[in-house]
């Protein structure tokens, strides 16, 4: 697994200290039998630092030591109430204290908590000295290392999938920090707000190129309308039925595209896109101005739908013929 792949694990037991590197981390041995094993003496920890051996054990920079539960102070405490999250490390520490009789700033814990029912919770205290702690990493001090100090029962508790570096500093023993859970719940925060930060500007960077397409689309829609009649206009002027048509599409409405017009003697034949609803309305006005032409009408539905409106949009070639 790539997350133990990156530390080694140093076992103590009452004769000696083992390492395992990390392709063993994944497998390692039933540890159970060295929890209860006593503590030893200054001259029994001295001994056991002799026999051993550091060489190619050592798995990357940073180092589980892991030493049996009889070594440390572990005690359990039944609470008659739910401990908030915020105050559970103030009160494994006062625990902590008491089972020690250590001062604080002299102090390594960490601690379990498990609510056992809506009244009730369980508070297990994982505590020793910070100079008992630095007895058990003397032999690792000559190697630059990042060092995790925990009992077997916690790493036999944990899976063997979850015993990744960060899961096991949160269960390893540490001086008190009062601020760090403020640290923690401001980095949480920092993180969330860069994960908003970036959703609203791609969101809003989305919206806006959208806008801009739809905006330069209907710009050269009307420009290529406006350029078209001016056209028209110059070339048909002489002509009064060509002049009259073209004054009905001088007319036509903002949602309506120009497609192609030609306009010849008394006859007129024009193709355009618009809405169906806007097609109605606007041959009920040219037939109004216009009683006396003729008007040939052929549509179909228009494929793909417009982008400037979501209603039915169709195409449609017109013929106008002048009555005689």
């Amino acid at each position: 697994m790539k997350l133990l792949s990156d530390y080694s694990v140093a076992v103590y037991s009452a004769q000696e200290c083992k390492l395992y590197n990390s392709s063993k981390v994944a497998c390692l041995a039933d540890f159970s039998a060295f929890i209860n094993a006593p503590r030893p003496d200054s001259q029994q920890l001295y001994a056991i630092h002799q026999r051993l051996k550091i060489g190619q054990e050592l798995n990357g920079s940073r180092i589980i030591i892991l030493v049996p539960d009889a070594w440390l102070s572990v005690s359990q405490h039944r609470v008659d109430h739910l401990i908030p999250m915020s105050l559970r490390p103030l009160a494994a520490l006062s625990y902590a204290v008491e089972a020690t009789f250590s001062l604080p700033e002299n102090l390594l814990f960490s601690y379990q908590y498990e609510p056992l029912s809506a009244q009730q919770s369980l508070l297990s205290v994982y505590a020793c000295s910070c100079e008992w702690a630095e007895q058990l990493v003397l032999p690792f001090l000559s190697i630059p290392k990042t060092y995790l100090l925990m009992t077997i029962s916690q790493w036999q508790a944990m899976s063997s999938r979850k015993r990744s570096w960060s899961s096991c500093s949160f269960c390893s023993l540490s001086l008190y920090q009062p601020e760090k859970a403020k640290r923690v719940k401001a980095r949480q925060l920092f993180w969330c707000l860069v994960v908003l930060s970036l959703v609203l500007n791609s969101t809003a960077s989305v919206y806006f190129l959208s806008l801009d397409q739809n905006t330069t689309y209907m710009r050269i829609a009307r420009q290529t309308i406006q350029n078209t009649q001016s056209a028209w206009s110059s070339t048909h002027s002489a002509n009064a039925f060509s002049a009259s048509a073209l004054d009905l599409i001088q007319a036509l409405p903002r949602s309506a595209r120009l497609e192609y017009f030609e306009s010849r003697a008394q006859r007129a034949f024009l193709q355009m896109t618009l809405p169906a609803r806007d097609l109605e309305l606007l041959l009920v006005t040219w037939r109004q101005h216009k009683p006396d032409w003729r008007w040939e009408v052929k549509q179909r539905p228009h494929h793909p739908t417009s982008p400037i409106t979501q209603k039915e949009v169709v195409d449609v070639s017109i013929k106008v013929f002048k009555s005689e």
